[in-house]
């Protein structure tokens, strides 16, 4: 991690700091969402099951109103039953009161019933809703898949009738209530709408009495962990449950009644990304988040970063091409990088005014090395002169001839200076030129035509310490050709190459006493001697053969001498 940071840039860092300091209300937002969404969750609940019971309670309202009506009747009938007309008026009191009844009526033990409100004779004994009726002498509830007069699913309202003065049950009064079909009004929560796919209700043994669905849907529907005859247990506390189908559905069981259950499946209508998905109440958290890192990310740049990434640029363009860029939008930038910017301009200006006195520095010194190679060159003149005032005053053949030698290398080595000063002391000259000077200034002092000698220099630049030794290598050994005469200097040929790092100096020409092997004495031994002084300086060596008539000296040295 230290690594990556080193090598980071500016935008990278912010960018994760921004990450790192966002991490907390992200991780808070997360949580607040799985908060929210178990409320909601528990507020759905908690609305489905008052939905159901609201769904519910006009069924209720009817057999409450049923219980009171059978009560009142049985109570008529305890001091004894009329006769079958007055009893069957009773019963038909009764089903006024109860407009929604399919059946009221006075069943005795045997089960065979004379005094209905509709004034039919049924016979009910083998009914098996008869026997829960009277299962025991109490008032009861009994449910029935279809009933004896309307054949569709009912609810037994029954309240035994005791003879009062027997002080024994001699039948019940049974008031038959249509089973209705509840459905509950859709449930709406904080994300979507809720509907009832399955409402079933079912009697505490798990019998079924009526289903919006049919059979092969109803198994699909319901979850396989209900226990269908222990309803009773799961009342009240509604539940999530994902089906087969892997859709998430809620499951309500609610009590109607003693010993009746409805049995609701909810599942959402708007079953999209946003309802079903498992990431969905974290989807706007996240969302949140990002826009708030973007927004972050976006303000550090442009008030930070970019004046940074502005600055960077100016530096990096001064250090390339020493062109001072300009920085735009400084005066938008923190007061820490506009102190930063003024430190910059302070150090350019700084940069600037020591470059101008280097350069001032420099032109001086080319200006005291000019006078330096001039002052030399006037000074070599000055003795070549003294020199030739002793020529001319001597008869001593030997001793002109001696002076002649000394009189040509100093005239050589001011020409050397003279060719220096002229090219404003740089630090590397262009060799061809300087030699090309050299020749030239010899055939003035030997008094020798333009264009004799050939010549062939390639243009090779060095540094001025190694021109020196060069130049007046050359010289010496031109000279001692252009000294003998014309025989000698109309074959001579003069190269300067390069190759393989090494420079070569070749001087070809006719053989003449000093370059002749067995001339190592004397003044004769005195140019080759000095050719290895000069050699020596370039780092070099030199050699001198004779080959078909012709001399040839070499000087071969690195192209930059230590």
């Amino acid at each position: 991690m230290g690594r990556l940071s080193a090598t980071s840039s500016l935008g990278f860092r912010l960018a994760s700091t921004l990450v790192l300091a966002l991490l907390p209300l992200g991780l808070l937002s997360i949580v607040q969402a799985w908060a929210s969404l178990e409320q909601t969750e528990r507020a759905t609940l908690s609305g489905i099951g008052g939905t159901s019971i609201e769904a519910m309670r006009p069924q209720m309202d009817l057999i409450r109103d049923a219980k009171t009506t059978a009560r009142m009747l049985a109570a008529g009938l305890s001091a004894g039953v009329p006769p079958n007309a007055n009893c069957v008026a009773r019963m038909r009191t009764g089903a006024a009161t109860n407009p929604t009844a399919t059946l009221v009526a006075y069943i005795p033990m045997s089960g065979r019933i004379t005094c209905t409100s509709t004034g039919t004779p049924i016979d009910f004994s083998g009914d098996p809703l008869f026997a829960r009726m009277t299962a025991k002498p109490e008032p009861a509830l009994a449910f029935g898949v279809k009933g004896p007069v309307s054949g569709a699913p009912v609810i037994g309202v029954a309240e035994p009738v005791v003879d009062a003065a027997a002080a024994r049950q001699t039948g019940v009064v049974a008031i038959l209530l249509r089973h209705r079909s509840i459905l509950p009004t859709p449930y709406v929560d904080n994300e979507s709408l809720w509907k009832p796919a399955l409402l079933a209700t079912y009697t505490g043994d798990g019998t079924l009495l009526s289903a919006t669905t049919e059979a092969a849907g109803l198994a699909t529907l319901v979850p396989g962990g209900v226990a269908l005859d222990r309803l009773d247990m799961l009342a009240g506390h509604p539940f999530y449950s994902e089906g087969a189908d892997g859709r998430r559905r809620i499951v309500s069981v609610t009590s109607m009644a003693p010993d009746l259950f409805l049995l609701a499946v909810w599942e959402r209508e708007n079953d999209g990304l946003w309802g079903t998905a498992a990431a969905a109440p974290f989807l706007l958290p996240a969302l949140t988040w990002a826009a708030a890192l973007i927004a972050a990310s976006v303000a550090s740049s442009r008030f930070v970063v970019r004046h940074v990434r502005s600055l960077s640029r100016a530096m990096n363009a001064y250090m390339a091409s020493r062109i001072r860029a300009p920085v735009p939008h400084m005066g938008e930038a923190p007061t820490e990088i506009r102190k930063l910017h003024a430190v910059y301009e302070e150090l350019i200006r700084t940069i600037e005014r020591d470059e101008a006195e280097l350069q001032n520095l420099l032109v001086d010194k080319d200006t005291l090395l000019k006078e330096v190679h001039h002052r030399s060159g006037n000074s070599l003149q000055i003795i070549a002169s003294v020199m030739r005032m002793y020529r001319r005053e001597t008869a001593d053949a030997e001793l002109r001839g001696v002076l002649d030698g000394l009189i040509n290398r100093v005239i050589a080595l001011s020409s050397t200076h003279t060719s220096l000063y002229s090219l404003g002391g740089r630090r590397d000259v262009p060799m061809d030129e300087i030699l090309f000077a050299v020749i030239r200034r010899l055939k003035e002092i030997h008094g020798i035509a333009l264009g004799t000698a050939k010549k062939r220099f390639e243009p090779i630049r060095m540094q001025t310490q190694a021109a020196v030794p060069l130049a007046l290598a050359l010289a010496e050994i031109v000279s001692c050709h252009f000294a003998v005469g014309a025989e000698t200097y109309r074959g001579l040929e003069v190269s300067l190459v390069e190759a393989d790092g090494d420079v070569r100096l070749t001087v070809v020409g006719p053989v003449v006493p000093e370059f002749m092997p067995e001339g190592g004495t004397g003044l004769a031994a005195i140019p080759c001697r000095m050719l290895s002084q000069f050699a020596a300086q370039l780092r070099g060596r030199v050699t001198t053969r004779i080959d078909n008539g012709q001399s040839t000296v070499e000087l071969v040295f690195p192209h930059s001498p230590a």
